[in-house]
């Protein structure tokens, strides 16, 4: 994965929920996309890297955000408008995500963006009918 085992270690402890929130936003400085992805991920990282991180140069990185529960919801809406197509398309299919993101995605000029956003609101919409048949069933 890494050339190093100081990079290993270094994404090892980016994904650490007890690391202090001075190491992670160091860490969030890496030269490595894949440790400020960690970094992203984690709900420990304090508001103001999740925040710079949200203009990280590497898109996977910026969608890393997404699946961070401590990310405000409001740039969850800076993301679903990001430049590149790939982290709109990576954010379209998360069911976590508010129903208003997601229905800015549906109306993505990408067609594969929206089109991907458009059936995660279906999915989302049929969920309450599948569990209400399943509990019909049982």
């Amino acid at each position: 994965m890494f050339t190093s085992k100081q990079k290993t270690t270094e994404y090892i402890l980016a994904g650490n929920l007890t690391l202090s929130p001075r190491l992670l936003d160091d860490l969030s400085f890496s030269s490595e996309a894949r440790i400020r992805a960690r970094v992203a991920e984690n709900p420990a990282t304090p508001l103001l890297t999740l925040v710079r991180l949200l203009s990280d140069v590497d898109a996977n990185v910026r969608l890393s955000l997404s699946h961070n529960p401590s990310l405000p919801r409001m740039f969850l809406g800076h993301l679903a408008v990001d430049a590149d197509p790939d982290v709109r398309y990576g954010l379209a299919e998360n069911p976590r995500l508010p129903q208003s993101v997601l229905e800015i995605l549906a109306k993505d000029d990408n067609p594969y963006v929206s089109q991907r956003a458009s059936r995660t609101l279906m999915r989302l919409r049929d969920e309450p009918n599948r569990r209400l048949v399943a509990q019909v069933v049982a």
